[in-house]
């Protein structure tokens, strides 16, 4: 590598640690605003287990990250050039645009092959140990998530109010059944409340003392002291359970795909194909949602590499030295990239299309663009 390689190479390195350093913090701090700040901000989070649950958040942003940073150091780095006049006297000097351009297609490719390892390995495992965090600390203390006097939407499905707490034991509980469109199906109010965890059910278990019950009709979470209700029961006791599964989402946890290793990955796709001879109707859908999984964390990883071919000519032909015009271009590229292939995923419902390749569309696109205008601008 001579010399002007070398120049090269430093420039985009520096600008793409520097870039995916500040991607990384915007990303983590989003994650971390709808996720654990307001744990943190109501007292239910220590400031050792936040900075835990924030550092686990990094390799999981880091994958989206790679390809916003280098895509925006290589459109600052060659606009800078490109303003100064660089290429054009590189150019002069018997340069072609491929020779000058090939450091950035090798940091580009150390790029590619870290992204790979944190989509099949460290983001997973990150993204698992930051999900187990939570329920532990919910399955430790459930009381954590209780406020009094305030209203309480942590759990799926429900709407929880305290008036007064005790230790364990809750004064003035109302709480709120939703439907599947938000609404309020029923009502409830006692006296007081508990707490308790079902080691074998993996559910968070309330029981009611001294209540009643009313069933409403239609009524939305803004309206919900509306008078439309029937009167249904009343009762000494009774219990409500609010499994975690649920709490985290539909799908177990051990069976989340965006959760699994590669080798996980390739044996569930396994096993489903094996099911599949077998005449199972319902394992195709199951293998090409998991070879959709696949595929997509080597698409986005080659997506830096893809990314990067499409910002050289761009970032030439900007001519702009200015951080937040070439800023404004990466991220209006990324947002474009990144919404074709959010089109592919939500294909996995009809496999017939094949969601699995369609993942790598975007790239192939963006790829065979960006050396078309590789190819124009080497040209002039």
């Amino acid at each position: 590598m001579n010399l002007l390689h070398r120049y090269i190479f430093r420039s985009v390195l520096i600008a793409a640690l520097l870039s995916v350093g500040l991607f990384v913090f915007v990303l983590v701090a989003g994650n971390a605003m709808r996720d654990v700040v307001g744990l943190l901000a109501g007292g239910r989070l220590s400031i050792g287990l936040f900075l835990k649950l924030l550092a686990l958040l990094i390799p999981y942003v880091v994958a989206y990250a790679l390809p916003l940073g280098m895509l925006t150091a290589v459109l600052m780095v060659f606009g800078r050039l490109s303003a100064q006049r660089e290429i054009t006297a590189m150019k002069s000097a018997g340069l072609s645009l491929y020779r000058i351009a090939a450091p950035v297609f090798l940091v580009a490719f150390m790029g590619t092959v870290l992204c790979v390892a944190i989509n099949f390995y460290y983001a997973p495992m990150a993204k698992h140990t930051y999900r187990a965090s939570i329920k532990n600390l919910l399955r430790e203390n459930p009381l954590q998530f209780i406020q009094q006097r305030t209203f309480i939407k942590d759990f799926p499905g429900y709407v929880l109010y305290v008036g007064e707490r005790n230790g364990r034991t809750m004064s003035d509980f109302w709480i709120w059944e939703l439907d599947e469109e938000d609404r309020v199906s029923i009502f409830l109010k006692a006296n007081r409340g508990e707490f308790t965890y079902d080691d074998q059910a993996d559910a968070i278990v309330l029981t009611l003392f001294q209540g009643s019950g009313e069933k409403r009709e239609h009524v939305a979470l803004d309206n919900l002291d509306n008078p439309a209700s029937l009167p249904t029961l009343m009762f000494d006791e009774l219990s409500i359970r609010l499994p975690l599964s649920e709490f985290f989402g539909n799908s177990s946890m051990h069976k989340s795909l965006s959760m699994s290793t590669l080798g996980e990955l390739i044996t569930l796709r396994n096993e489903a194909y094996a099911r599949e001879q077998a005449g199972d109707a319902g394992a195709f859908k199951e293998r090409i949602k998991i070879q959709t999984q696949i595929q997509k964390g080597f698409a986005m990883a080659f997506s830096i590499f893809a990314l990067a071919a499409i910002a050289i000519p761009l970032g030439i032909k900007a001519n702009r030295s200015e951080t937040y015009a070439n800023l404004a271009l990466a991220v209006a590229l990324a947002l474009s990239y990144y919404f074709f292939v959010i089109l592919a995923t939500w294909l996995q419902g009809a496999p017939r299309l094949r969601p699995d390749l369609l993942v790598w569309v975007p790239n192939l696109a963006f790829q065979s663009l960006g050396f078309y205008l590789l190819y124009r601008t080497n040209k002039h």
